[in-house]
């Protein structure tokens, strides 16, 4: 049975419930509004407690600050409401768990490279720890980078479950400092997607890696350096809930991941007789989704731009087919052990499957970009364009 995104409500219900239960948003949040507003004010000052390390996110206003915060959170961004509890819209903790479960299916079932981090183990470790399990179910890599490393003055670096957190070699400590990730990171040539919070969030934004993190109330730092443009996905919950209590929420992440893969994977149509065996021999295409004529014509606007600006298409293809090239060594290398053996008897058929690989990828890749940039294409509409469907 085809599964649609009406289908996909009853899961999205089912999450608010369970947001709702386990106190991970909603009112009276652990951290009060008298907190928060402190909280800004230390980042508008620049105290690193606050800022993650994160450059630049001392450079805005207390209100500019607080409208970044209520932009994800939905709390008041009034300055003169300074009582009562904290607050996160269960809604937004919705959406941020949909985006961040999509990004890490994305980037797991490519076989992308992780780090895991958190400055709250004495509440975030299952959390991690089960995202992690769930995160090489889908076919992705967790690096333990300078496991053991002393981090000034007097903590080390340590691993569970793959998870980064620091201590004292007798406690799990709370952090916010960020020189662990810098640690963690100088240890790695390259990791796709960082999950964490608190510093390691931090010291992977200073670098311009792709990030999904959790955010409390009293984190501003993670709303500005959003502002700022850093590639960050922000799942907005309250990080000091029992350890218990995000097991659910792994939980939801893992349905929300396979329920985006089964509304991407094409459907065979129904048929029998011989015509059901011969289409069962060859993979099916999802179905053709008609484009909006306001849509085809900003699509052909855009397609003269790139083709004046980009010039000759032979240069173009030049480039492609070396990237092609470099692509196919790499995956041999990584998955075969060597490619001499591949290249001493080409195989064709191999060649196509892998360059196939690379094509779905960045296909996927383009429409999670622009459904994270709000793009006004549904994800129908941007496979359809992609795949060179008649609008």
């Amino acid at each position: 049975m085809e599964v649609t995104v009406e289908q996909s409500e009853p899961l999205r219900e089912e999450a608010l419930r369970r947001i709702e239960e386990t106190r991970v948003a909603g009112r009276d949040t652990r951290h009060n509004r008298t907190a928060n507003l402190q909280a800004i004010r230390g980042l508008v000052k620049g105290e690193p407690h606050y800022t993650f390390g994160i450059k630049g996110v001392d450079r805005f206003s207390f209100d500019e600050v607080l409208d970044a915060i209520a932009a994800i959170t939905k709390c008041s961004k009034d300055p003169s409401v300074t009582t009562g509890g904290g607050y996160i819209s269960p809604t937004s903790t919705l959406k941020g768990l949909v985006e961040a479960s999509n990004r890490i299916a994305t980037v797991a079932r490519r076989g992308g490279r992780f780090l895991l981090g958190t400055g709250h183990p004495g509440s975030m470790l299952v959390f991690y720890g089960e995202l992690g399990d769930l995160i090489r179910e889908w076919g992705g890599t967790i690096l333990d980078p300078a496991r053991g490393a002393l981090v000034p003055p007097n903590l080390d670096l340590e691993y569970i479950r793959d998870v980064a957190v620091t201590t004292d070699r007798c406690s799990l400590m709370h952090t916010h400092d960020s020189r662990a990730g810098d640690i963690m990171l100088d240890g790695v040539t390259r990791v796709d997607l960082v999950v964490a919070d608190h510093g390691y969030a931090g010291a992977a934004i200073n670098r311009g890696i792709p990030v999904v993190t959790v955010m409390d109330t009293n984190d501003p730092a993670v709303a500005v350096a959003k502002r700022l443009g850093a590639d960050l996905t922000i799942v907005p919950m309250d990080d000091n809930r029992p350890l218990s209590c995000y097991r659910p929420i792994v939980d939801l992440i893992r349905r929300f991941g396979e329920n985006e893969a089964r509304v991407a994977a094409p459907h065979p149509p129904r048929s029998s007789g011989a015509s059901a065996n011969a289409v069962g021999r060859r993979k099916q295409t999802p179905p053709r989704v008609s484009l909006r004529q306001d849509v085809r014509d900003q699509l052909v606007v855009a397609e003269r731009e790139v083709a004046r600006r980009a010039g000759p298409e032979a240069s173009l293809d030049e480039l492609i087919y070396s990237f092609l090239e470099s692509y196919q060594d790499q995956f041999l290398q990584a998955h075969f052990g060597s490619d001499e053996a591949v290249r001493s008897e080409p195989d064709p058929a191999l060649s196509l499957a892998i360059a196939k690989r690379l094509h779905d990828a960045l296909s996927q890749a383009t429409i999670e970009k622009l459904s994270l940039a709000e793009s006004d294409l549904t994800p129908d509409e941007i496979r359809s364009y992609l795949g060179n469907c008649e609008g």
